[in-house]
């Protein structure tokens, strides 16, 4: 019996390692798959610049410093011709986030939040979370003062963070933009005194900025004296958090210069002669161009160093717009920098190449062509960006004059990423151009835009050499009846004869045929 007994436990023992190996081999096999998952399921590194325009040496601006964009470039494409849904931070980051345009989502302004507006989308980050993504995110990447609590919360699967840990060497940035000595000394004591008046929280800030709020600094700091730093820092540790995971993951990182004021480490300024900078050739309004089309650029004015009496039609002194352009050109390379930092670290951990990457800018920026400032409005400065991809699936050193939308990110990340395709989105996947085949390619041959003037919305379409407008009374939305009779003033533009946009063209004899074939074209983009 005790043989028997042995024989028994013995037998047993063998069934139990064997289960037990069973499931180790299972075990392996299910690690095995996760991680064929991930391969097939590519990572993704989402970069947002504010208020950037194609002002970069990749671009064929010669006068530019940034070698980071350049060396992005060599990576992957570079759309030369591609154009934001609305040159406003707000409505064009809902548009991009959730692949709509403004007339889908709702936001045509800085205050809509889309979640509100049109509560059944769903974000590019939070639809790749159902498609077993980790996504994290650092910086601007919704406007901060529309989008739900948490950098809305539904497309972080990981915390996003708004890091606010400046180099102790120089302390907290003064309302989050200032390190000049003397600037936060001014500020600390006007803070002072309108707190000893009770003046609090957003009242306090407006009453110090109606004081004092300069718009440049030039400052001998370090890159993280300044936010931009500290984004780039903060994305570098959520990397090491994501890399420890077996699931694709999604970066966003949001950089907020060039955004007013125009403030950067003193040595990105003194990459530029301010005295060979090159001012807007053009700094008058366009012949028989609707004055509404225009703006008093009152973003800018807003700061305490700009005649705030400045209209339509009036230049700012040249030797403020040599330095607010000196500005501009420092932040861009400030965060050239900050790309670099970015590239070097996915280097490092020889992802560089398996890591889809795609940078794109929010809207352009006006530096004094038209005597406009700033963006918000439908000309070629204020809606055209950079727009890059590089990694898997995207041919190395590649150009497209091809014109895009920003809402066909939505789409091509989708594609390129390897996830099934959403069908929330008005854009258009733009994988068939970023490769070098010419055979491959997109059937719209046209870029659009839009932008509310009071009651009037300015609807326009970009072709390679065009761009034809429509100035719309009543409130007029495409979901709406369209109607000729109320259409207020148009606009066309020949970018072969006139890329500085100097006359407008729609009553030319000569341009007529033009005028009939894009305003069919608008239409029927409006109507459909």
């Amino acid at each position: 019996m005790k043989t028997k007994h042995i024989a028994l436990i013995a037998f047993v023992s063998l069934i139990v390692l064997a289960c037990k190996a069973q499931q180790s081999q299972k075990t392996t096999t299910d690690k095995k798959v996760t991680k064929t998952n991930k391969s097939s399921k590519k990572n993704i590194l989402f970069i947002a610049v504010d208020d950037l325009k194609p002002l970069l040496s990749n671009y064929g601006e010669s006068q530019m410093k940034t070698p980071n964009f350049d060396r992005l470039a060599n990576l992957g494409m570079t759309f030369t011709n591609a154009h934001v849904q609305y040159a406003v931070c707000g409505a064009s980051r809902a548009s991009v986030m959730t692949g709509t345009d403004p007339d889908t989502n709702k936001v045509w302004d800085l205050h809509t939040n889309f979640r509100e507006s049109a509560p059944d989308l769903v974000s590019m980050p939070e639809y790749l979370i159902s498609q077993g993504y980790q996504t994290t995110g650092v910086g601007k990447i919704y406007h901060k003062g529309s989008s739900s609590k948490g950098h809305d919360g539904k497309s972080w699967s990981i915390p996003h963070q708004i890091p606010k840990n400046y180099d102790p060497k120089y302390g907290n940035a003064a309302f989050e933009y200032y390190q000049n000595p003397e600037t936060k000394k001014r500020i600390a004591k006007i803070v002072e005194q309108t707190k000893a008046k009770g003046i609090k929280g957003g009242k306090l800030r407006s009453y110090v900025f109606k004081r004092i709020k300069p718009s440049t600094e030039n400052a001998d700091v370090s890159d993280t004296a300044y936010q931009d730093g500290l984004y780039t820092q903060t994305a570098l540790q959520q990397l090491n958090d994501l890399e420890k995971s077996d699931q694709p993951w999604f970066l966003a990182v949001g950089f907020q210069k060039p955004h007013l004021p125009f403030v950067a480490p003193k040595k990105y300024w003194d990459l530029y002669d301010r005295a060979n900078i090159e001012l807007a050739k053009f700094q008058q309004v366009a012949e028989g161009t609707p004055k509404f089309a225009y703006h008093s650029f009152g973003e800018i004015r807003a700061y305490s160093d700009i005649d705030n009496k400045l209209r339509i039609g009036d230049k700012i002194p040249e030797a403020k717009q040599r330095e607010l352009i000196h500005g501009y050109m420092a932040c861009v390379s400030y965060i050239d920098a900050q790309i670099g930092i970015l590239l070097d670290d996915l280097k490092r951990r020889n992802i560089l190449d398996d890591t889809i990457i795609v940078l794109w800018g929010d809207h352009g920026f006006h530096l004094g062509d038209h005597t406009e400032w700033c963006k918000h409005s439908n000309f070629e400065q204020a809606t055209r960006i950079p727009f890059m991809f590089a990694g898997p699936g995207v041919k190395k050193n590649q150009k497209s004059h091809h014109p895009v939308n920003l809402v066909d990110l939505f789409p091509t990340i989708f594609d390129l990423a390897g996830v099934q395709q959403h069908t929330q989105t008005d854009g258009k996947s733009l994988v068939p151009l970023l490769d070098d085949d010419n055979a491959t390619t997109v059937t719209m041959d046209y870029a659009y835009h839009q932008y509310k003037r009071g009651p009037k919305m300015g609807y326009s379409i970009r072709t390679k050499r065009y761009r034809y407008t429509e100035w719309h009374n009543d409130n007029y939305r495409s979901y709406k009846n369209y109607a000729t009779s109320k259409i207020a003033g148009r606009e066309l533009y020949d970018y072969d004869t006139d890329p500085l946009e100097t006359r407008n063209l729609v009553k030319d004899k000569n341009y007529q045929k033009i005028v009939r074939d894009l305003k069919s074209k608008l239409k029927i983009h409006l109507t459909k």
